[in-house]
C-alpha cells in the first residue's frame, strides 16, 4: 500500500513540476517578446529622430543590433539607407518586422525574434528549472512523511490483525500521538478486542466452571453403580439409584442448556428461590452413601428457603462438601448446617494455610498440591456466584483443626 502511495507522489511531483515549468515559461516568455517589441519601438523612434535631424548628435548604428537586426529606409521605391547583418533573411516567418513612415520615408526594423526571445529566456529557464526543482524536493519530503503518517499506522494495524489468533488476543495496536481519525481508528480497534477479550475469557470461564461441575454428578453415578456392584441388585438400592439418576441426569441436562445459552449470549442471573432443605438433606444421603468411612453430621432446618438458583445451590454445595471430603477426610468427620439464609460445612482436616488467597481461580494449597487431585476452580465460582447473588462466603481456618465456610445469604428482600 505504501509503495503504491510513493509511486503516485512520485507521479504527482513529476506532472506538477513539468507543468510548473511550462507555465512559468510560457508567461515569462510573453512578457519578454513584448518587452522586446516595446525596446525596438522605443529604438525606432530613436532612429528617426536621428535621421531626420542632421545636428542631432545621436549615433544610429549604435541603436541596431547588428548580429541579429537590420533597419532600412526608403523613400518610395528607393532604397536610401540599410544597416544590419546580412544573414537576417528578412521573409522568414520568425523575423519580426517593425515599420514607420515619417514624412516621405520608410523606415523598417527587422528582428530575429526568436533569437532575441531565446537569448532573453536562457537566464530564465535556469532559475526557473532550480526553482521547480527546490520546490519539488519540498513537495515530495512532505508528500513523504504526510504518507508514512497516513499509511503506516494503517499497515501496523492491519499487521497486527493478521497476526491475532485466539492464543493472543491480548495484543494491542500502539495508539500514534497525535489525535486524529487514525488513532479513532486504532482506539476502537482496541476497544473492540477488550469486548471480544471479555466475551472470549467469560465463555472459557463458564465452560471451565461447567466442566468442573459436571466432574460431581458423574462421581454421585458412579459411587452408586459400584454400590449395586459391592452390594447386589436388591429392589432398594436399585430404587435409590434410578432417584439418583434422574436427580443427576437433569443436572447435567441443565448444565448442558446452561452451556448452549452461554455461547450465545452472556448468562444473565435472575433472583429466584430454591427449597434449600431439600437440597442439603439430598446431598447430604448422596455423599453418607458414597463415603461411609466418613461421618457426616447434619444439622437442617426445614423449609429453608434461600435466594439463588436450585441448580446453582446444588453446584455450590457440592464443591463445599467435596473438598471437605477430599481435605479433611483425616479428620473424620464432616458438619453441615443449614439454619435460616445460612449455610455451613466444616472439615477437620489439615486446614488453609493461605486464607487470604484461597478464592483466586487455580490458587491451590499445599494439601491440595501433595494430593494432586482437583484444578482449584472450586472457591472461585463460589465467589463469582457470591458476586451474582449477593451472598457473603466467610472462611474460619486454623492450621491442623480444619477450616470452616460459611455462606450468608441475604434476606429475601434485599436479594438482587
Amino acid at each position: 500500500m505504501k509503495k503504491r502511495f510513493l509511486v503516485m507522489l512520485v507521479v504527482i511531483v513529476v506532472c506538477m513540476s513539468l507543468a510548473a515549468i511550462f507555465l512559468s515559461l510560457y508567461v515569462v516568455k510573453g512578457g519578454v517578446e513584448r518587452l522586446i517589441l516595446e525596446r525596438a519601438n522605443n529604438r525606432l523612434s530613436i532612429i528617426i529622430v536621428g535621421f531626420n535631424e542632421t545636428s542631432s548628435d545621436i549615433d544610429i548604428y549604435s541603436y541596431v543590433d547588428f548580429n541579429s537586426e537590420v533597419i532600412s529606409i526608403r523613400k518610395g521605391a528607393f532604397p536610401v539607407f540599410q544597416y544590419g547583418t546580412a544573414r537576417l533573411d528578412l521573409g522568414s516567418p520568425s523575423v519580426k518586422r517593425i515599420e514607420r513612415r515619417t514624412g516621405s520615408y520608410d523606415f523598417s526594423l527587422y528582428l530575429d525574434f526568436g533569437a532575441e526571445v531565446a537569448e532573453y529566456l536562457n537566464p530564465f529557464r535556469l532559475m526557473i528549472a532550480i526553482t521547480a526543482a527546490i520546490y519539488a524536493a519540498l513537495f515530495a519530503v512532505s508528500g513523504w512523511f504526510f504518507v508514512g503518517m497516513v499509511v503506516d499506522p494503517i499497515a501496523n494495524l492491519a499487521a497486527t490483525m493478521a497476526t491475532i489468533t485466539s492464543h493472543n488476543l491480548r495484543t494491542r495496536v500502539p495508539e500514534p500521538r497525535r489525535k486524529d481519525e487514525i488513532r479513532q481508528l486504532i482506539a476502537t480497534f482496541n476497544t473492540m478486542l477488550d469486548e471480544i477479550v471479555g466475551t472470549y475469557d467469560r465463555q472459557a470461564r463458564f465452560v471451565e466452571d461447567m466442566t468442573h461441575d459436571i466432574v460431581t454428578p458423574v462421581q454421585i453415578l458412579e459411587g452408586y453403580r459400584q454400590l449395586i456392584e459391592r452390594h447386589g441388585k436388591s429392589p432398594e438400592i436399585i430404587d435409590e439409584y434410578l432417584e439418583v439418576s434422574k436427580v443427576q441426569l437433569g443436572r447435567l441436562k441443565d448444565m448442558t442448556t446452561s452451556l448452549k445459552a452461554a455461547l450465545v449470549a452472556e448468562k444473565r442471573r435472575h433472583v429466584e428461590f430454591s427449597d434449600a432443605t431439600k437440597v442439603t438433606a439430598r446431598n447430604v444421603l448422596y455423599y453418607r452413601e458414597l463415603f461411609p468411612d466418613l461421618a457426616f453430621e447434619a444439622d437442617i432446618d426445614e423449609n429453608v428457603v434461600l435466594p439463588i438458583d436450585t441448580s446453582d445451590l446444588e453446584r455450590i454445595e457440592n464443591i463445599l462438601i467435596d473438598n471437605a471430603v477430599k481435605y479433611g477426610r483425616d479428620g473424620g468427620k464432616i458438619e453441615i448446617r443449614l439454619h435460616d439464609g445460612r449455610l455451613m460445612v466444616r472439615d477437620f482436616g489439615a486446614g488453609i494455610g493461605d486464607a487470604d488467597r484461597t478464592f483466586e481461580r487455580y490458587r491451590r494449597g499445599a494439601e491440595a498440591e501433595q494430593r494432586g487431585e482437583g484444578a482449584g476452580m472450586g472457591l472461585s465460582i463460589i465467589k463469582g456466584f457470591s458476586e451474582e447473588y449477593g451472598f457473603k462466603v466467610e472462611l474460619e481456618s486454623r492450621a491442623g483443626e480444619g477450616c470452616t465456610f460459611t455462606l450468608c445469604f441475604p434476606a429475601p428482600g434485599q436479594a438482587r
